[in-house]
């Protein structure tokens, strides 16, 4: 099938990673930003029907590779490809465990010169790093902070992977990445981050350390704090301070489930369905 005219496409996040990764495709960099991305997005997901109860069940392609399902970042991506084909709306780090879990590879907008081919090991990969226990947050006491003393390299893959890992995040008011050594001895980096409930401190750990992990670098290489206003004002007069984009304003509109021929709004990422 030929490729849709780019002009008449949306731009998203995800395709400008599958462009990038197509344009130096032994890029390792590229290959994890591209899985990182996917985990933040919402992808459309080709269907044999419509979506039953908690059961879904997606089209399946023969592959010379193997079986795959295929995503798209766009519903007129999408449709483009299929017409008025049944489809699912699913966050990316729903989807991917669950392929994983059936043995099947999957497909990033196949209609596209740039699409992208995850295979089965690296999607169980990326679903085991989704799934990976959320790190205990610092507990000790810091002896002095300082600017960050990291690899320029290291640090052009840390900063831009934790800016896009914490975008949106409700609340979040500062972070700021810096130096730290430890009383009573040891030294490193820590990312300080204000603003947020308690309740938040453990799932926003968890996605540092996923940020972490889909850039390349040791998850233990960063420590998670949640300090006090007096101790956070310190902080960020000598670290690093980052800028996640903030959440986007609340929407008035409602989605109904008949808003689009072959939808399927409203599926709850904490309640996925199940593959059929």
């Amino acid at each position: 099938m030929p490729d849709l005219p780019e002009i008449d496409l949306p731009e998203t996040d995800l395709d400008l990673s599958l462009r990038r990764m197509a344009a130096a495709p032994e890029d390792t960099t590229r290959r994890l930003a591209l899985h990182a991305e996917l985990t933040r997005s919402e992808v459309f997901v080709l269907l044999e029907a419509e979506v039953t109860g908690e059961t879904l069940e997606p089209r399946v392609f023969t592959l010379s590779d193997g079986p795959a399902v295929l995503a798209f970042d766009s519903e007129m991506r999408l449709a483009g490809f299929a017409g008025a084909a049944a489809y699912a709306a699913l966050p990316g780090r729903v989807l991917v465990p669950m392929l994983a879990g059936a043995g099947l590879s999957l497909l990033l907008n196949p209609d596209a010169d740039h699409a992208a081919l995850l295979d089965p090991q690296a999607l169980t990969w990326l679903a085991d790093t989704l799934a990976a226990p959320a790190p205990e947050t610092a507990q000790a006491v810091p002896d002095r902070i300082g600017v960050p003393a990291l690899d320029p390299a290291v640090m052009a893959l840390l900063v831009p992977a934790l800016e896009r890992r914490l975008a949106g995040l409700p609340g979040l008011q500062r972070t700021v990445l810096a130096a730290v050594r430890w009383r009573g001895g040891g030294q490193g980096h820590v990312l300080a981050l204000s603003g947020l409930p308690e309740s938040a401190h453990p799932p926003v750990a968890r996605a540092v350390a996923e940020a972490l992990a889909l850039s390349g670098l040791e998850a233990g290489a960063l420590d998670v704090i949640f300090p006090p206003d007096a101790a956070m004002a310190r902080i960020a007069g000598v670290g690093l301070i980052l800028s996640p984009a903030p959440p986007l304003p609340v929407s008035d509109q409602i989605v109904t489930a008949d808003s689009a021929a072959g939808a399927n709004p409203g599926l709850d990422p904490s309640k996925p369905p199940k593959l059929r």
